[in-house]
Formats: structure tokens, sequence, C-alpha cells
């Protein structure tokens, strides 16, 4: 996972100053991903993302934004907004309606996000014990998605108070290297 600004991306890859997440060697530009749109809360955008190589491994990778999910064609807010539109009880259909999407995008993340929903609560708890080790983790609420969607919203306020403003489902995408969804075994960012 990346920053959304492509120069800084760029010069960051040129200099040596992504790693491998293989075998912790500098990655290299290698052309560029097919374009793909990406879909926000108004409106899409085309976007062809970078790719990089690793010369000492020979594995290639394609540097994601934040600001998406891997294998989705929606932004990370969007999704993000569908989540806790859930969580406040409104169903599938409610939410493709505002959100403009089909029901069964919007079904599909739901349920991706409920077969997650403890592991991410785990996961994001973990995290923001690194960050402020003396804040107690949040009350369990009865629903397994809205305690995963308080952790990484806990966590995204003490991001936000130590390393300053950032959003939220951006912040969510790069701890989970953009498989906050995935439905394979993620290998997501554990704290040290």
């Amino acid at each position: 996972m990346v920053g959304t600004d492509q120069t800084v991306v760029e010069t960051t890859l040129c200099a040596g100053r992504f790693r491998c997440p293989n075998c912790e060697q500098a990655l290299r530009p290698w052309g560029f991903g097919v374009t793909r749109e990406v879909r926000g809360r108004v409106g899409s955008e085309r976007r062809q993302f970078r790719r990089s190589i690793c010369r000492p491994c020979k594995k290639t990778h394609v540097l994601v934004p934040e600001d998406t999910l891997v294998r989705r064609r929606d932004s990370a807010e969007v999704i993000g907004t569908a989540l806790t539109r859930a969580a406040q009880g409104a169903s599938h259909r409610l939410i493709a309606i505002e959100l403009d999407r089909q029901d069964s995008t919007v079904w599909d993340w739901l349920c991706r996000f409920r077969l997650m929903a403890v592991r991410i609560r785990e996961f994001f708890t973990r995290w923001a014990h690194v960050l402020d080790p003396g804040r107690p983790a949040p009350a369990p609420t009865g629903s397994d998605c809205s305690d995963a969607l308080d952790a990484i919203g806990v966590l995204a306020q003490m991001a936000v108070r130590r390393f300053g403003p950032r959003p939220p489902w951006h912040m969510a995408s790069a701890l989970t290297r953009g498989l906050l969804l995935c439905n394979t075994s993620p290998n997501w960012v554990q704290p040290v």
C-alpha cells in the first residue's frame, strides 16, 4: 500500500524506499498495471497503478493506493460508508440505493465484513494497544460487526492524535494492505 499522491509515490519508488514484502529489498519501477476504474462517492476515476519489481527475488508488485482495497472497484471510503450504515441498521438494499451501487455488490461487502469481523476487531484492537497501551479495549456492543467498526474508529482517532489527519478508511486499508475484505488468508501489517 502506498499513499495517494502519485508524485510522492514515484519519487519514493525511484529512490528505492519501498521494500519488497517478501524479502525486504528495495523495489524498483516496473511499468504500470492495467487501467481500472475506481468509483468514489461521486463519480469515478480511471487509474493506472504503478508496478514495481524486486530484483533479488524477481517478484513484481502493484503499488495500490491506500484509498482503495485490493480487487474492489469502489474506494475504501465508499465501502466504509456501507459498513457503517449497516452497523446503524440499514439494509443492504437501502445502502445500495444510497450509494448508487448494485444490491449484490453491497451484499458482498457486508458478507465479507461479517465473516472477518472478529479478526478485524482483534487486529485493530492490537494496533490501538500499541499506540496507547494504557487505554482499555472498547466495550463489546453485542455485535461482531459493530465491535470491529468500533475498533477501527478507536484506532483511527488515536492515529490522528499521534500522526495527524488521515481518513479512517485509508488507515484501515493501509494497515490491512488493502485486504480488509479479502477472501483469502490476509497478510496484514502486524504491530511490533
